[in-house]
């Protein structure tokens, strides 16, 4: 299939991650966070001026999701934690998991109505020991079991369906969610991405209700048809380990992407750093937490 998009190109200044994940834009700020889970670091780069701040705080910092009160909900090893984002200070822990020495969290987003959804994984990638979690008020909740690598995770424009990554499966499963709750309410389908390379690992949703997901291992990120799962366009990069990606500038109209160090070499590469690339379409603002 061949792609009608620009190339992507490294962001000027951003600091190289071992693993890097989960960006995202902060549009009153006009800031890009994203972390290194590998680097225990949380980086910030503001796009006006290319301000860098990287903040130390682990071990295997995996999400970073915006507060209302302007701090910085952060899920490491275990914990779920809530940080001051200038100097990285821990105000206070708001969930911890026991799952064994194992399993870490991995991926998150806010939902429509303010609550996190988290999910766990094996740190060996093999079993099915994982789940997904809901944070709110109340204390956290799992909504899901037998996960292995808990991943991308995306609503609907009305919140009413949630789209969810678990990587080795291999598909974006396509779940009922009821906002009101914050209760999975059954599988509506599955969307296929077998067929293409890598594995399937962050994920964000366009304006359009497009699906935009990052295959680790196969360089690129597919834009996805949510309503009949088909894949429409592709963007290829020159890193082969891209981990995931969200809109943001001024006009929702960029989208960045966080790749991972090739681990199995010494590379002089572009692998690990944040590309970007304009489109024609818009995206959408992330959900902010509400506790």
């Amino acid at each position: 299939m061949a792609s009608g998009l620009s190339k992507p190109t490294v962001l000027s200044n951003a600091p190289r991650s071992i693993l890097g994940e989960g960006p995202v834009w902060l549009p009153e700020s006009g800031v890009l966070y994203w972390v290194d889970i590998l680097g225990d670091r949380v980086h910030s780069y503001r796009l006006s001026d290319g301000l860098v701040n990287s903040i130390k705080v682990g071990p295997y910092p995996s999400c970073v999701m915006p507060n209302d009160d302007g701090n910085l909900v952060v899920t490491i090893k275990d914990k779920v934690i809530l940080i001051n984002p200038r100097d990285g200070s821990v105000i206070r822990t708001l969930a911890t998991v026991n799952e064994g020495t194992n399993n870490r969290f991995n991926d998150c987003k806010c939902d429509p109505m303010g609550r996190l959804v988290a999910g766990t994984m094996d740190m060996g990638e093999r079993n099915p020991t994982g789940s997904l979690y809901v944070l709110d008020s109340g204390g956290l909740r799992r909504i899901l079991g037998s996960v292995t690598i808990s991943n991308g995770i995306a609503w609907s424009s009305d919140g009413s369906v949630m789209y969810y990554i678990d990587s080795p499966t291999r598909r974006v499963t396509v779940f009922k969610y009821n906002k009101g709750e914050g209760a999975l309410e059954g599988v509506i389908g599955y969307i296929d991405l077998s067929s293409f390379p890598g594995v399937p690992d962050g994920m964000t949703i366009d304006s359009e209700g497009y699906l935009w997901v990052a295959l680790y291992g196969g360089g690129r990120v597919l834009r996805i048809n949510s309503i009949n799962r088909s894949v429409v366009d592709q963007v290829e990069l020159p890193a082969q380990y891209t981990t995931s990606c969200t809109f943001g500038g001024g006009d929702l109209r960029t989208l960045f992407i966080t790749t991972a160090t090739d681990r199995s070499r010494q590379s002089s590469g572009p692998d690990g750093y944040v590309f970007s690339l304009s489109l024609n379409v818009k995206g959408t603002v992330v959900n902010k937490c509400r506790f």
